[in-house]
């Protein structure tokens, strides 16, 4: 019997705390910003003016060539429970004066991620969300304050998409590194000729002789033949006038 009390004991706790966090997971709202940047001069997103890729961030066009809309990572939102004053008639959605509320607490700091988001569960209640700005990620001013309630009737879960201009400055193209220099081909040396002549038109002509071409070549030949032959008969008239003397 005492084990079968003791076991019940447990069951109902059990049940209790299951029913508290599944209260609290219920109570607690969603939120999302996503922050992107409009390009310097831009004073919105439309398709019209960029090359819609297909791809998308929340049902929201994302163009990634830049043109128009793009995402920002690491920019930092300060996150701060607050109370209106008074009636909370002077509390206004975009940049509330600080007359119009008192914090309670602050939240958190939380950062964008490569995505351009952020994202956490919030209890009910009035918050205030600060934008801050990032020189290095060209965003130099930043978007004004929010004054958000939760629940918001009809959304478990709420996306806000604050937006700026966003100057990413001219990157600097990385040096081209120098090509190692090839050996320079060394030149023919001609040999230079013993005596050459003052005139170029007189190249070859040496000692009063021809340029040494292929048709002075053979007739230079035809010349020495014909010597030989005089020579040959020459010295065959000598043998014959020898023989008659005889």
């Amino acid at each position: 019997m005492k084990k079968r009390r003791l076991i019940k004991s447990l069951l109902f706790i059990l049940l209790m705390i299951m029913s508290l966090s599944a209260y609290q997971t219920f109570a607690d709202s969603r939120l999302t910003i996503v922050k992107y940047g409009l390009s310097p001069g831009a004073t919105g997103f439309s398709e019209s003016q960029t090359t819609n890729n297909g791809l998308e961030i929340n049902n929201l066009p994302l163009d990634n060539l830049g043109n128009e809309l793009s995402v920002v990572a690491d920019i930092h939102y300060l996150i701060y429970q607050i109370v209106p004053s008074g009636d909370g008639s002077e509390l206004t959605a975009i940049n509330p004066p600080q007359s119009s509320y008192s914090v309670l607490k602050e939240v958190g700091d939380f950062v964008t991620d490569d995505n351009g988001e952020v994202s956490l569960s919030l209890a009910d209640g009035y918050y205030l969300i600060e934008e801050q700005a990032n020189s290095a990620q060209g965003l130099t001013k930043a978007a004004p304050a929010l004054a958000v309630k939760f629940p918001v009737a009809g959304l478990s879960h709420v996306y806000l998409y604050p937006k700026s201009s966003v100057d990413k400055g001219e990157v600097n193209p990385p040096k081209e590194k120098p090509k190692p220099q090839e050996p320079s081909p060394k030149p023919i040396e001609i040999p230079k000729e013993e005596n050459p002549p003052k005139n170029p038109s007189d190249k070859g002509k040496i000692l009063g002789l021809l340029p040494k071409t292929g048709a002075v070549n053979s007739f230079l030949l035809m010349l020495s033949g014909f010597i030989l032959l005089f020579f040959l008969f020459l010295i065959k008239k000598n043998k014959r006038g020898e023989e008659e003397i005889k």
